[in-house]
């Protein structure tokens, strides 16, 4: 997301150009919850009037662009592998959430209606793991949001969950009796060609058991290196979460 913002800004031909786009860059750190680079963008990013034409000077344009793009470029650097970690974190930590929100003992002062709703409580199908993953994501990342629509050229994706701010989808797979491994590949491989974000994630909940080595599945697609694609596999096989 900041490349793209890089970008823009680098190509930007006016002021109106640049100060739009500065904006939108405010508005995604702010989404991000990032408030000291906002306020820092505030102090640098802004354009001096010539008091005389009341116009920007074209020294002071283009040293402001500069000023910007190495802000940028230093923003991309801190929060690269940070982002990464945190929604691979939620990942790995998925299943200990499902563990202490429904598979840990309800203390006895609770409610009736809270010990009545999960007992028995248990993760059947994606659409499961889809609600359960969108909660556990929102607590970090308040702009997540589940099935969107993509056009892909010739027929419309959607992607399971999507986070903007991070230019990333999570795609969910629950494995199941008669699906086999190389059906998942096979999907796993097709949302890898057709999704059209940087960062792609996958949550794949053997739950039927069929992926017989997971870390030589893993493998296989984080190093696929489609079309310049971050791939991210991430396996729970346990019977139950």
């Amino acid at each position: 997301m900041l490349n793209d913002f890089i970008r823009r800004i680098d190509s930007a031909e006016s002021a109106q150009e640049y100060e739009k786009i500065v904006k939108e860059l405010e508005q995604y750190l702010k989404q991000c919850g990032r408030t000291e680079e906002v306020l820092t963008l505030g102090e640098i990013a802004g354009l001096r009037k010539n008091r005389f034409s009341g116009r920007e000077t074209a020294e002071d344009f283009a040293a402001k662009k500069a000023t910007v793009l190495k802000f940028c470029a230093t923003l991309e650097e801190s929060s690269g592998s940070e982002n990464t970690d945190r929604i691979l974190s939620v990942l790995k930590n998925f299943s200990s959430f499902c563990s202490v929100l429904y598979k840990s003992r309800v203390h006895e002062k609770c409610s009736d209606s809270m010990k009545t709703h999960f007992t028995g409580f248990g993760i059947g199908n994606e659409y499961d793991l889809q609600k359960l993953m969108l909660a556990a994501l929102m607590v970090v990342f308040p702009d997540v949001r589940i099935e969107a629509a993509q056009d892909s050229g010739h027929h419309e994706v959607r992607k399971d969950v999507v986070i903007d701010s991070e230019a990333a989808a999570i795609e969910l797979k629950c494995t199941r009796a008669g699906m086999t491994e190389r059906q998942l590949s096979e999907e796993v491989a097709s949302d890898i060609i057709h999704y059209d974000c940087k960062r792609l994630y996958f949550y794949i909940y053997d739950k039927a058991g069929i992926i017989r080595n997971a870390a030589s599945f893993q493998r296989t697609y984080e190093e696929s290196g489609v079309a310049d694609k971050t791939v991210h596999i991430f396996i729970y096989s346990h019977v139950d979460i």
